[in-house]
């Protein structure tokens, strides 16, 4: 799994697949995730969508992945 520390994201397509987050900043991204192979920590997201794939969109535990500032918010399917 690959790590990326301390990155600023803004108006990007983010692919968290086989991907460790640690202290990055998504401002105004597009986050796709096409598999539960990922993990952040200590991120921030402002004004970012996620798009998930149809496979993982069906999984009913999926939500609990998302930040908590995603709750009640579009989660779109790619």
């Amino acid at each position: 799994m690959e790590y990326v520390l301390n990155k600023q994201f803004k108006d990007q397509d983010i692919y968290f697949d086989n991907t460790h987050y640690i202290g990055c900043s998504f401002t105004n991204c597009t986050i796709h995730i096409s598999s539960l192979h990922f993990n952040y920590d200590r991120c921030t997201f402002s004004g970012s969508k996620f798009k998930l794939s149809r496979k993982v969109f069906m999984l009913q535990n999926v939500y609990s992945l998302l930040p908590s500032a995603m709750k009640g918010k579009v989660v779109l399917q790619a």
